[in-house]
């Protein structure tokens, strides 16, 4: 059988977490660089804005159409160095240049530079490649007026290199992406950290399932955290029944063969009296019906018994089921059966212990009642109880914790096994409830029985 390999929790929150982290810092990475790219392009325009002034400042217009600029640029020296790195060029209205700064490599002859469309007064910066290199232009159309009035424009171009936004940028992208990659790094071992620290409780529940199938340990501790104890308190739960369960077995296995060692015996005895076909075939009869009997009655306590799982009941009509066929069974005694139970109680627990508990009180109490049986039932809180009481002999206070005991019978006159009530205490006992035995008003036996849910 081929399995599909599974991942644990830690393994997944791993998997799926640097996942998230990756996307997160591949994003904010583009975030960050385009912001820094932003912030580099906006202080190139503004410097090349102030060098565009500075050339403003000393040019002049000697009759439209011509404008003159000093050959050297005292603002700064690089517009007076070859190859410093940024250059200046102004054009006339008809694009003709008029002059270049000494710092510029641009030769005329490879091709004009591109102008873009603006209006007089607006500036614009762009990137422009000429021959093998980057560069940023930088344009603003002038408007000059001749002292007739005669207005001219003039198209001046600052251009700067782009191998040192480049560089910077190249610079600061992988310094970028070594902080980011330090960081997720940083973030994934903490997040290990944490989430081993975070499933421990996981891995010691583990360890110790493992040690209660070994048989070291009973149940798991109670010290794990408030999100999985309720998980642990109800494996130890299902432990416990389990157990519960297997030692009812037992138990039934050594109550059915105590019971059919009588029936046994007195056919065996029967065989060795040499007893004629008509009484054998009597004794063996009865004896064999009576086995049926113990057998039928040790099957059903073996089947039943607290359950895991529970459901909620209504008690009134559970009662009255019960109660309808005690009355046929006791019909030639004409005992007064009465039921004072609201319809909105209802009871935490399996269906068939509910019917073997209040079976048993009731039968109980049939069997020594007179003429009288209450069964009535309460509610406070969480806790419901219910009492059985019949106007019968009673139970002597002396004897009361003996009734409970297994195989106890306190009149060996009366039909019974003795194990009934030892059953209903077995069974209030899993479900953590309660059982009183008291005297009731009726002048016979009280029975109070509490369940908590």
């Amino acid at each position: 059988m081929n399995l599909k390999k599974s991942y644990s929790l830690q393994k997944r929150i791993l998997l799926n977490t640097s996942i998230v982290l990756v996307f997160f810092i591949a994003a904010m990475s583009f975030i960050l660089l385009n912001t820094y790219k932003t912030g580099i392009r906006q202080a190139t325009f503004e410097r090349l804005y102030a060098q565009f002034y500075s050339l403003l400042s000393v040019a002049d217009q000697l009759e439209p159409g011509e404008l003159y600029l000093p050959e050297e640029i005292p603002s700064d020296k690089r517009f007076n160095q070859y190859g410093s790195g940024i250059s200046a060029l102004v054009y006339d209205e008809t694009e003709s240049l008029i002059w270049q700064s000494l710092s510029a490599t641009y030769d005329i002859e490879q091709g004009k530079i591109s102008l873009p469309l603006s209006m007089p007064g607006e500036e614009t910066l762009k990137s422009v490649t000429l021959g093998d290199e980057s560069f940023f232009q930088f344009h603003y159309i002038a408007e000059w007026e001749s002292e007739e009035g005669e207005i001219s424009l003039y198209h001046f171009v600052v251009l700067e290199n782009k191998r040192p936004f480049n560089q910077v940028i190249e610079a600061y992208r992988n310094t970028l992406w070594m902080w980011l990659a330090g960081l997720a790094a940083s973030l994934i071992l903490i997040l290990f950290v944490v989430l081993r620290w975070t499933l421990k409780p996981i891995r010691h529940a583990v360890k110790e399932l493992h040690k209660v199938e070994q048989g070291v340990l009973d149940k798991l501790s109670d010290r794990y955290p408030q999100e999985i104890r309720l998980l642990t308190h109800n494996i130890n739960r299902f432990i416990s029944n389990e157990r519960h369960q297997s030692k009812r077995y037992k138990e039934t296995l050594g109550n059915l063969a105590h019971s059919l060692k009588t029936p046994l015996a007195v056919m065996q005895a029967a065989l060795q009296n040499d007893a004629d076909e008509k009484d054998l075939a009597r004794v063996c009869g009865e004896q064999l019906q009576r086995m049926n009997q113990i057998v039928g009655y040790q099957l059903q306590r073996a089947t039943s018994g607290p359950q895991v799982m529970m459901k909620s009941i209504s008690l009134k009509p559970a009662m009255t089921k019960l109660v309808k066929g005690l009355e046929k069974v006791y019909s030639h005694k004409a005992i007064e059966i009465s039921i004072d139970i609201p319809e909105s109680i209802q009871v935490l627990l399996n269906e068939g212990d509910l019917y073997e508990v209040c079976g048993n009180l009731l039968d109980n109490a049939c069997k020594w009642a007179k003429q009288q049986v209450i069964v009535s039932a309460s509610r406070n809180g969480l806790k419901t109880t219910i009492c059985i009481e019949d106007d019968g002999p009673g139970i002597a206070e002396e004897v009361r914790h003996a009734v409970l005991s297994r195989g106890k019978r306190l009149d060996e006159s009366v039909d019974g096994q003795g194990i009934g009530m030892s059953v209903v205490k077995e069974i209030i006992d899993a479900y953590r409830g309660d059982i009183d035995v008291d005297v009731s008003d009726l002048g016979g036996a009280l029975i109070k029985v509490s369940f908590n849910g």
